[in-house]
């Protein structure tokens, strides 16, 4: 689908700005999304997907950090379900990326996404970090809300920060691009797939700001008031 996109052979990427033909009672943007473009990473080799969450996680301004070198293992859990630690029920993120190093040392990223639309109930980030990670790995995690808008997350911490020091990570999709922009420069895989990833997120909606350009306007005459 990136391909597709990228070269104009298709217009399904329509659908994310909420445009319908009527054949789908449903359509699941965010999951599409989500799977479109983090989908390739459980592909990529270890240290591609390693440079990826580790300028993501660079460029959100958190205290949380990875070590400096690669893990040894990367696994990629889309849309992993547990019952709730409190038993209310279960639990479903978006993703739960763990990694591996030597010696034991591992580090969960936890991450919901949304598009076009609102938190499922006032508490779902809450229940995430409270009931979904267990102790251990919240103390070696960080919880990360990807959205084309930051409010809902901003609106979470200020309802009950649970999270504590290390906080919410709250990331943008136009963040998201910054990064894919950044790796697009790399002669790899995780280049090649950042700059056709950094395209979709463009053909969807989320534009860079490029100052104000061929704004037409008319001059008027504003009379001086002398004292």
């Amino acid at each position: 689908m990136l391909h597709a996109i990228a070269s104009r052979k298709t217009r399904h990427h329509r659908r994310y700005h909420g445009e319908r033909d009527g054949s789908e009672a449903k359509v699941s943007e965010e999951d599409e999304i989500t799977s479109t473009v983090l989908g390739p990473l459980e592909f990529m080799g270890v240290e591609d997907g390693f440079q990826f969450w580790q300028s993501v996680i660079k460029n959100s301004g958190t205290a949380f950090s990875l070590p400096e070198t690669p893990p040894d293992q990367i696994r990629y859990e889309f849309w992993p379900r547990r019952q709730a630690s409190d038993n209310s029920g279960r639990i479903e993120p978006d993703l739960l990326v763990t990694l591996r190093w030597p010696d034991a040392l591992s580090r969960w990223l936890l991450v919901e996404l949304k598009w076009r639309a609102p938190l499922s109930g006032q508490d779902q980030l809450h229940r995430q970090w409270l009931n979904f990670l267990n102790a251990e790995e919240r103390a070696n995690a960080l919880h990360i809300f990807i959205a084309p808008t930051i409010a809902a997350g901003a609106e979470a911490i200020s309802h009950s920060n649970v999270w504590g020091k290390r906080g919410l990570s709250l990331i943008s999709w136009l963040q998201i691009r910054s990064t894919l922009r950044e790796l697009s420069r790399k002669k790899s895989g995780i280049g090649y797939w950042s700059a056709i990833s950094d395209h979709f997120l463009e053909a969807i909606g989320i534009r860079r700001y490029h100052g104000i350009r061929n704004i037409e306007y008319n001059e008027i005459d504003i009379p001086m008031q002398l004292p």
